[in-house]
């Protein structure tokens, strides 16, 4: 029988889809040096925003979702509950704001050698940053941390990993969730909010990322392959 399990704070993960400019910069990330017929696993999918996009992109991808709620945006159903019921491997995993919502997060790093094809195969983490940033956001969703890069770095290279890049991402929004923290107690995301920073304030992160990404972001972006 299948566990019961849904998300907390489920309304500001549908307020981020209105994050357009953002959500395309990620997956141009994610899908950056893939061949055609590379193979992908979405490590907690959530509503599908990029499982969907590489389905539609024609590779051969595979979902991981424990919200049974969540599998009705899916276009395909190449879905499952748990990773443990997968039968084959990867040369892309990549997951995006889930590991801070794990408690043991090392368990599942380690879990992800398991599925990848080869040392040329590679894992992607996109994952909060910071933890002076930490807000009633994060308790809301159910975070068990915000990262910083060097303990992001360490946690991959304990369990095996050679990190390729490892760098602070959304320089500006560091700023905007700063502010947040203490201005915004009930932890929403207001989805015009969301449309306002992505249209107006996000792309200028192209320039201040430039300057400011050496030293902190609102998130991290770290890419590994197995020794």
């Amino acid at each position: 029988m299948k566990q019961a399990f849904s998300y907390t704070g489920r309304d500001n993960l549908d307020a981020m889809s209105y994050a357009l400019n953002y959500n395309n910069y990620i997956y141009s990330w994610l899908s950056k040096n893939l061949k055609r017929d590379d193979s992908v696993l979405d490590f907690g999918s959530g509503h599908g925003e990029f499982f969907n996009r590489f389905q539609d992109d024609n590779f051969s991808a595979v979902a991981i979702e424990p919200d049974l709620s969540m599998h009705q945006f899916y276009k395909n159903k190449t879905i499952y509950q748990s990773i443990d019921k997968v039968e084959r491997r990867f040369d892309l995993i990549y997951s995006v704001n889930v590991l801070e919502h794990v408690q043991d997060d090392e368990a599942i790093v380690k879990i992800f050698k398991d599925y990848l094809v080869d040392q040329e195969s590679v894992v992607k983490i996109f994952v909060p940053a910071r933890q002076e940033l930490f807000s009633a956001m994060d308790r809301k969703v159910g975070h068990y941390r915000r990262y910083s890069k060097s303990q992001l770095e360490k946690l991959f290279i304990d369990n095996g990993y050679k990190v390729k890049t490892c760098r602070y991402f959304d320089s500006l929004g560091y700023f905007a969730a700063f502010i947040y923290k203490f201005v915004n107690k009930s932890g929403d995301i207001n989805k015009h909010g969301v449309k306002i920073f992505d249209k107006y304030i996000f792309p200028m992160n192209f320039i201040s990322d430039k300057i400011f990404c050496r030293f902190f972001g609102k998130n991290i972006m770290l890419e590994a392959s197995r020794k």
